[in-house]
């Protein structure tokens, strides 16, 4: 009896070591996305987990929420070492933050590392999009959404200042001379000279080198000079430009709120505060939920020749030991259908792949409105020193825009004496 109870129970630590080897072999695999909280909950990260979990029963999808970018760093430092929390991270900004990552050779190149049209047709994407992923020909952030700047406006506003054709719909914005006689008229002062509604709101902020892109491209048609490198500003159309920016600070007709608050126009345009906005163009969505559908439409960047385009999108660090997952998980979710329709008719983000961006236009025929700067879209050159870039800019502007003795020349030469000095 004792002979067979061994027996039994040395057949049971067998036939429990075989089970659990199986249960081993058979683990689920991890997929971790990272991105900030507005990605996580406009690019609908949390649904694409759920339908790629259904798709791949043998996945558990994590999406992990960063704070933001001053996180990245972090990553640097954990990659370098081979080590990696995370599969996939977006990134906002195009390439700036995925470039300083390709130069430490920390993240793969979709195409040459990780073949990721073996599997999906380029062809289904918009044309150019791939563009705003790539660092000297190498796909190194491969773009989800993108976007285009543009003005958005406040209808019933530019009603009540005969700003409307016989049509009832909002003039358009020549140029900058427009934008500056727009915005006075739209202007309303109480009787202590207070603002009550305020004209325009240009982002002076974190987006500033997005507005001076989009600027140059809609008045000249390109950003750059000849050597694709330095942001072509010593010419009268920029001279012009910021001319107009000071004029409309120091009269009181453009906010300055966005010098200290990134989100002031967009907020003060979804509380039914300001006429014009000038940064993203996706910005008249936002606005439109909140103040009733019709109150809002979205008009073409001063000049007409083109405006600034960028991509938000994806990397992959070396480190991850889910390369494979990841690339499936961007082509069979990301730029699935549901991901792509929702972010851009809900919160504006455009859709990369063509024939979701046709349907998408087709649902929101206000986005026609923005066609030509769409196609003429530009993306200026982002330099590795791209956070001291920013920052001077912003101090060059801020300070001299509000200051009636800084002349347009003497913030392009500080501007220009900046540029020289970072590393590209």
């Amino acid at each position: 009896m004792r002979r067979s109870l061994i027996f039994f129970m040395a057949l049971l630590m067998v036939l429990s070591t075989t089970a659990f080897a199986g249960a081993a072999s058979g683990q689920k695999r991890t997929l971790r996305v990272a991105g900030e909280s507005w990605q996580v909950s406009k690019i609908f990260l949390e649904e694409a987990a759920a339908l790629f979990e259904e798709a791949h029963p043998d996945v558990d999808v994590e999406i992990i929420t960063y704070a933001d970018t001053s996180v990245l760093s972090t990553y640097i430092l954990d990659w370098a070492r081979g080590n990696t929390d995370v599969d996939i991270v977006f990134l906002d900004g195009g390439v700036t933050f995925a470039k300083q990552f390709d130069a430490k050779g920390l993240i793969y190149d979709f195409e040459k590392d990780l073949d990721i049209f073996k599997n999906y047709d380029p062809n289904n994407l918009k044309p150019g999009v791939l563009d705003y992923g790539r660092v000297n020909g190498n796909l190194i952030n491969f773009p989800i959404i993108f976007e285009v700047y543009g003005v958005s406006v406040n209808i019933g506003m530019f009603k009540e200042a005969g700003l409307v054709d016989e049509g009832g719909n909002p003039l358009p914005i020549k140029d900058w001379d427009d934008f500056y006689e727009y915005a006075k008229k739209l202007t309303i002062k109480d009787a202590n000279g207070v603002v009550t509604q305020q004209g325009a709101s240009i982002q002076f902020g974190n987006n500033l080198i997005g507005c001076i892109a989009a600027a140059l491209a809609g008045e000249l048609g390109h950003v750059t000079t000849e050597d694709g490198i330095n942001f072509d500003l010593q010419n009268d159309a920029f001279r012009s430009i910021l001319a107009n920016w000071q004029k409309g600070v120091l009269d009181g007709y453009y906010s300055v709120d966005t010098f200290v608050d990134n989100s002031g126009g967009r907020n003060a345009l979804k509380a039914g505060n300001l006429a014009m906005c000038f940064e993203a163009a996706g910005r008249w969505m936002e606005a439109e939920l909140m103040l009733g559908k019709g109150t809002v439409t979205v008009l073409p960047t001063p000049g007409g020749k083109g405006t600034y385009g960028f991509g938000g999108g994806v990397v992959v660090p070396k480190a991850s030991p889910n390369a494979d997952l990841a690339t499936a998980f961007i082509t069979e979710t990301l730029l699935g259908e549901f991901v792509q329709t929702n972010t851009f008719t809900q919160f504006g983000k455009m859709s990369v792949v063509a024939d979701f961006y046709d349907k998408s236009v087709g649902e929101i025929p206000t986005w026609g409105n923005l066609d030509k700067s769409m196609d003429n879209a530009l993306m200026p050159p982002t330099y590795e020193d791209g956070q001291k870039w920013l920052d001077g800019v912003c101090t060059i502007l801020q300070a001299g825009l509000v200051d009636a003795n800084t002349t347009p020349d003497m913030m392009i030469d500080q501007i220009v004496e900046l540029m020289g000095s970072i590393r590209k």
